[in-house]
């Protein structure tokens, strides 16, 4: 080769040299900032240590179909005693004297539950004797038992705008009626307000168990409780103008049915 072009070429190779070197540094510090920011990305997808300071994460609320509901009983019995019967007074066997029927009945005991109670016979009516009839407004409680129970069976609670005397189980005086049926069916028929309305009590118990009932007579409304279940709260039932002065109550059912009642108060408000 050529002494002379030797360092003519020499130079040229320098800019290509330069060139090639500037490229690969490029390529590297791209390199090296790509890793930069993958190191980055990584470290916000590793596990991040528990900070034993931290506050507890709050559960996740779960939601369901049940819910639990808080009531209270609310009944509250008059404060003038018009009739009580705990059938203490009355002798095994006998009908209560305090009493008037159409039909019969006689007051036993029970190996199961303490005191004495009246049991009734299908198809009959009781109405106690209240020498005034029932004041305006008035409370109404008792015990109710159904022994050997497995047919159809009926009680029926009537307060009438009449005075004693009437038997009829479905009167043509104005009334308002109650009616349990085996079940736990219970009804309210107002004759006067042409009122007919129907539940179905949870808390009424069959099977030889006691119930207590108790009615709330206040102006027009009506309040009937159940073993304190709330069954109905009417406030229509009554007539306002009108003073339903007897209760009675009557029964239907089939042998070998016992109906049983006791511990019955009447009281004013």
């Amino acid at each position: 080769m050529n002494t002379v072009a030797l360092p003519f070429l020499l130079l040229l190779a320098v800019p290509i040299c330069t060139h090639a070197q500037g490229a690969i540094d490029q390529v590297n510090s791209t390199a090296d900032k790509v890793g930069n920011t993958i190191d980055k990305v990584g470290g916000l997808f590793k596990k991040k240590k528990k900070n034993t300071t931290d506050a507890p994460a709050a559960k996740p609320t779960t939601s369901g179909s049940n819910v639990t509901i808080n009531t209270v009983y609310d009944f509250v019995p008059g404060s003038t005693v018009l009739f009580t019967d705990h059938f203490d007074s009355t002798i095994r066997g006998n009908f209560p004297a305090l009493w008037l029927t159409n039909a019969s009945g006689d007051v036993v005991t029970l190996q199961e539950y303490p005191g004495k109670w009246f049991s009734v016979s299908s198809g009959g009516t009781y109405i106690p004797k209240l020498k005034n009839g029932l004041s305006k407004d008035f409370t109404l409680e008792f015990d109710f038992i159904i022994a050997d129970g497995n047919n159809s069976r009926t009680l029926y609670i009537d307060f009438e705008d009449a005075l004693n005397g009437n038997f009829d189980m479905n009167p043509s005086n104005p009334f308002v009626q109650f009616r349990i049926y085996e079940g736990g069916s219970a009804w309210i028929d107002s004759k006067g307000k042409n009122l007919s309305t129907d539940v179905k009590s949870s808390a009424y118990n069959e099977g030889g168990k006691i119930n207590h009932f108790a009615f709330r007579k206040e102006g027009e409304r009506l309040r009937v409780y159940i073993n304190q279940e709330k069954t109905f709260d009417i406030n229509n039932a009554f007539e306002s103008s009108r003073t339903y002065s007897t209760f009675k109550f009557s029964t239907s059912f089939y042998n070998p049915t016992h109906m049983l009642i006791s511990n019955v108060k009447i009281a004013s408000l």
